[in-house]
């Protein structure tokens, strides 16, 4: 595919062309969760990836850990999960399985092959069509169709390789962070334009409401909130930790976060998740401190909200 240039707001990108148990959730938080919109999944160290049906209050197993599983994914219309995974006997490949939610049954299963062997991940276009590929060691972000033919190579920004992974944006662009810009692609990934210059040290994560009308990320410990043309941003977490990873609910009126983040280990992290309303405001969210409005995901007989250590989705 050839190469193509792109010079705009001083930035340059170079382009090449089910076992379920079901656990339920317990007062006092069941009232407040049963109010929340759709299913929160999230993975849990050796466990797997659990699934939280927020209107009937109850949690079930959607897949049970796998050693060869480096990622996956839930589509936008909570249907299908897509497992990325690394293949037996092929080191080279990492294999792609899409498969329907309610009973397993395959729907597209490939191989795609990185530079150089990396291990592949990515996550599905809002309308399904598409996965986009998380830079690896050697590649920069890759768009495929879902028979793993390759759309677009998007590798630098600056002359610089991008190393953040994208993320989809409601019309089926890409936002893609990279150093303190934050930039968004035209349909076909062969332009960007700048939303904001990030004046962060330390930030990323960013998420879209499915409206298209906010974007919200983590940054300095806590979530940031703005409107998608990079104005009217504010701080709406405070806590004497860090947040991090936040999700809008499908009608974008909350947000799923994850509190207390920390580092357990070389490759290791902990958060705990909670909900917060999407309104702008700032909420207090330490364990016993909570602002009125903060939902802890706390399950039946338990005292602290569900763990996570990996991708959460809210479907």
């Amino acid at each position: 595919m050839k190469k193509i240039t792109i010079v705009l707001f001083c930035l340059s990108i170079i382009s090449a062309a089910c076992h379920k148990e079901k656990d339920d959730l317990g007062s006092p938080v069941d009232s407040a969760m049963k109010k929340l919109p759709g299913s929160i999944y999230y993975k849990w160290a050796d466990e797997g990836v659990f699934v939280l049906d927020l209107p009937s209050a109850s949690r079930s197993l959607l897949l049970q850990d796998k050693i060869r599983r480096n990622d996956w994914d839930i589509s936008w219309n909570n249907q299908l999960v897509l497992e990325c995974s690394d293949v037996v006997g092929d080191y080279q490949a990492s294999q792609f399985t899409l498969s329907n939610i309610s009973d397993g049954t395959i729907v597209k299963q490939f191989k795609y092959y990185a530079s150089e062997g990396d291990i592949a991940t990515g996550t599905l276009s809002p309308n399904g069509q598409l996965i986009a590929i998380d830079p690896t060691f050697h590649d920069g972000i890759v768009i495929i169709d879902l028979d793993g033919n390759e759309m677009q190579h998007i590798l630098t920004v600056n002359n610089e390789k991008i190393t953040e992974n994208p993320v989809w944006m409601p019309d089926n662009t890409l936002l893609i962070v990279h150093k303190q810009f934050l930039l968004k692609s035209n349909t076909d990934f062969t332009q960007v334009s700048l939303i904001k210059e990030v004046d962060f040290q330390d930030w990323g994560t960013p998420t879209v409401s499915r409206d298209g009308k906010k974007i919200v990320f983590a940054a300095s410990k806590h979530i940031w909130l703005m409107n998608t043309d990079g104005t009217d941003l504010k701080q709406i977490t405070s806590s004497s930790g860090a947040e991090t990873s936040p999700k809008f609910s499908p009608d974008g009126k909350y947000l799923l976060i994850g509190t207390d983040f920390h580092i357990t280990g070389p490759f290791g992290s902990i958060f705990y998740l909670k909900v917060i309303p999407a309104d702008g405001r700032q909420y207090q969210v330490d364990d016993g401190a909570e602002s009125e409005g903060v939902v802890p995901l706390i399950l039946n007989e338990k005292s602290q909200a569900e763990a996570g250590d990996g991708r959460m989705v809210w479907r």
